[in-house]
């Protein structure tokens, strides 16, 4: 079975148990358990697992402060604010991230960018932990890229980018952010969508011309949302 297919199993069940657990707490089945939050406990643990696989620590730390902020009196932390809960679990990320993160070009944690980037050897990297980010891409002869967004907006245009004649490869990955992408419609485009609770929107068409070269592109979507445009 398919890593993909292993990965619907899974959020299925887990879509389901809380689905359960809503259903018991409605009619009261266990009212010693908190059966809502540990439905909610659930989800946020698969979340914190899938950015654990990604090495991702902002998607880490972020499941844990909602978590922490549904069992503030177990924890013992009932006097603090919900807003300083959140935004203290994203500032642990982000700083875990400036810590063992590899230092990379173009990299924003907070501030709103507009940068551009051209690689002769076919290959690009982009990403973005949190803000919003924009990056305008051309590339000659994509081999093989990567478009990482997290928490934030990333907006990419691959507009003159061209793919490389044996086919390209391009690995775009959005966690719990907005992602847009804006892909020229002249390329030949083929998707291996793996979507979780989040939204995945392709408007427009690539090229249907089989003479061209064929760009494979691998969707990973958390729980964010991907605007996908062929202009």
């Amino acid at each position: 079975m398919k890593e993909n297919n292993y990965k619907n199993i899974l959020r299925g069940v887990i879509v389901i148990a809380f689905a359960v657990c809503l259903l018991l707490d409605n009619i009261g089945m266990f009212p010693n358990l908190p059966l809502v939050k540990i439905g909610i406990l659930l989800i946020l643990f698969y979340v914190f697992a899938e950015a654990l696989k990604k090495l991702s620590f902002v998607g880490m730390t972020f499941p844990i402060g909602l978590a922490a902020c549904l069992f503030t009196t177990e924890l013992g932390i009932k006097n603090a604010s919900i807003a300083v809960i959140i935004l203290v679990s994203v500032l642990v990320g982000v700083g875990l991230e400036l810590i063992f993160s590899k230092p990379k070009e173009k990299k924003n944690h907070f501030e709103r960018t507009t940068t551009s980037y051209s690689e002769g050897e076919g290959t690009f990297d982009v990403d973005n932990n949190m803000g919003a980010r924009t990056e305008y891409i051309q590339v000659k002869n994509i081999r093989r890229g990567k478009i990482d967004n997290a928490l934030g907006k990333m907006t990419v245009y691959l507009n003159g980018s061209t793919v490389d004649p044996d086919g390209g490869f391009i690995d775009m990955d959005n966690g719990l952010g907005k992602l847009v992408v804006y892909i020229p419609k002249e390329l030949r485009v083929s998707f291996v969508t793996d979507n979780g609770l989040g939204k995945v929107n392709i408007h427009g068409e690539s090229s249907h011309d089989e003479s061209l070269p064929l760009l494979t592109i691998k969707l990973d979507n958390g729980l964010g949302e991907v605007d996908i445009y062929f202009e």
